[in-house]
């Protein structure tokens, strides 16, 4: 090869690697300049540093659309139970990477006249960042998440099955999450895609009316159902203060498992399963503090209840 050959080719070459280069310098700059929320059903991945304190209260409001059969047939059923939850997600980072998240849930329920009100089951979680990730969609964070959620809301002795806010046992959480950041046509990208699996540690014993369904003199056993959940969430930047959010989820879930003392067997368990989807716009008045409201709709399902739950959360980092 001739040295004017050599020397063409060696300029393509670093004019190739300038322009990756500064490609990849404008994609991380977009991502950067870009301020999230997180969209309304994926999962917190934990805080990332040490002292780092996410403070994020939602506001949901549950109501019935009616009812998946066995064949995943929607039907009507007659106007029902109006409950409001308020949680607030607390995320605290106590080491690189860890982060420790206590969920405290406050119910309110609204049917037939009456009204009832207390705490629900209180989840914990501790999250584990095993790495960072960078921007492209080639290079994502990756956390693991354990969970433990303590009975601590009413399940028996209930004027109506709707006023329970709690299933009287410990529940075990595992859950994987992977994040990627990436741009398309200049806007930056958030996509959250998660697994998770949740299953009883212990069963219940029953009495009288149960938030299981079970009627006055009930005397029984109970192991609450597991169940498991897939889902994407993929936020789009559309200024660096406003944002899309949508949701897709698909529950599956295994019922509880209900024995009546003094009667032979057990009541059948059902299995069900359910899809989500929850769209959702996000205001980002600063770096730490943003806003989102959306919608979450079952589309789909199978032994489920079909519901359409308004909610609206206002997510807040401190350091």
């Amino acid at each position: 090869m001739s040295r004017s050959r050599t020397l063409g080719v060696l300029a393509l070459l670093a004019s190739t690697g300038t322009a990756a280069a500064q490609q990849s310098g404008s994609e991380e700059a977009a991502i950067q300049a870009q301020w999230f929320t997180g969209t309304l059903l994926s999962p917190s991945p934990g805080v990332p540093h040490t002292g780092v304190l996410g403070v994020e209260p939602y506001l949901l409001d549950k109501r019935g659309a009616g009812a998946f059969d066995a064949n995943g047939i929607l039907h009507s059923t007659p106007a029902g139970n109006e409950q409001l939850r308020s949680y607030t997600s607390i995320n605290y980072g106590f080491a690189d990477g860890f982060s420790i998240q206590p969920i405290p849930t406050f119910a309110y329920v609204s049917h037939g006249g009456d009204t009832e009100a207390g705490l629900a089951d209180l989840p914990v979680k501790l999250h584990y960042r095993w790495f960072d990730g960078s921007a492209g969609f080639w290079h994502p964070a990756f956390t693991t998440t354990f969970g433990i959620t303590f009975p601590i809301g009413k399940f028996e002795h209930l004027r109506s099955a709707a006023d329970g806010f709690g299933t009287g046992a410990f529940m075990a959480m595992e859950q994987i999450e992977v994040q990627q950041r990436f741009t398309t046509f200049g806007h930056a990208h958030r996509l959250r895609s998660w697994g998770t699996i949740s299953q009883p540690l212990d069963s219940v014993t029953l009495h009288d009316i149960s938030s299981y369904g079970t009627a006055p003199g009930f005397r029984g056993t109970v192991l609450p159902g597991s169940s498991s959940e897939l889902g994407i969430g993929d936020e789009v930047g559309l200024d660096q203060q406003w944002a899309l959010a949508l949701d897709l989820v698909q529950d599956f879930g295994k019922g509880p498992h209900l024995r009546s003392l003094g009667v032979t067997g057990a009541m059948p368990d059902i299995e069900g399963s359910s899809f989500w989807v929850a769209p959702g716009i996000e205001y980002n008045p600063t770096e730490r503090v943003g806003i989102i409201a959306g919608v979450e709709i079952a589309m789909a399902g199978r032994n489920s209840s079909a519901q359409v739950i308004p909610q609206v959360a206002v997510n807040m980092f401190f350091e």
